[in-house]
């Protein structure tokens, strides 16, 4: 509701019933927000046009296979960022060091039956450091080795 304030200068009337009366104007205290209403809602939908025509990366064409097969991996070697370290990785949950792997990854291999291995490591270990745990799995008798990754988090 606006605000009555009596008018700064005032006309004079003289006589009549007329010069009684004072007149007042209006000062209007509140903000008016349609414009900007209607100015974000053009923003958004300039936006929500822009939006898929903007690309990031660049098109790569993807080799494709028709005959694929899964690895069937009972065995996983985990390699955790504090390798570098002490030398220790993960075979199913339990740490062998890399002089004993090749020992352990045999006997955990001819225990399942399956010579596939399933290699995971964390994303601060250095490829020489996944090539030694690789020579000590190819030592132990692996055939395959598949590398365990994550998809990329808010795709």
């Amino acid at each position: 509701m606006p605000k009555l304030e009596p008018m700064a200068n005032e006309p004079r009337r003289t006589g009549g019933r007329r010069g009684r009366v004072s007149r007042v104007s209006s000062s209007l205290a509140e903000i008016n927000v349609v414009p900007l209403v209607d100015v974000m809602l053009v923003l958004l939908v300039i936006f929500m046009v822009a939006a898929p025509l903007m690309q990031q990366g660049f098109p790569v064409k993807l080799p494709q296979a028709r005959r694929s097969t899964a690895v069937n991996a009972p065995v996983t070697v985990t390699v955790p960022l504090s390798f570098r370290q002490d030398g220790r990785v993960q075979i199913d949950g339990q740490y062998v060091t890399l002089e004993f792997l090749a020992e352990r990854i045999h006997q955990a291999i001819t225990d399942k039956g399956n010579n596939n291995v399933v290699l995971a490591s964390d994303a601060g270990v250095t490829m020489g450091d996944m090539a030694a745990v690789w020579d000590g799995l190819k030592a132990g008798g692996v055939e395959n080795v598949g590398l365990q990754t994550q998809p990329v988090a808010g795709r």
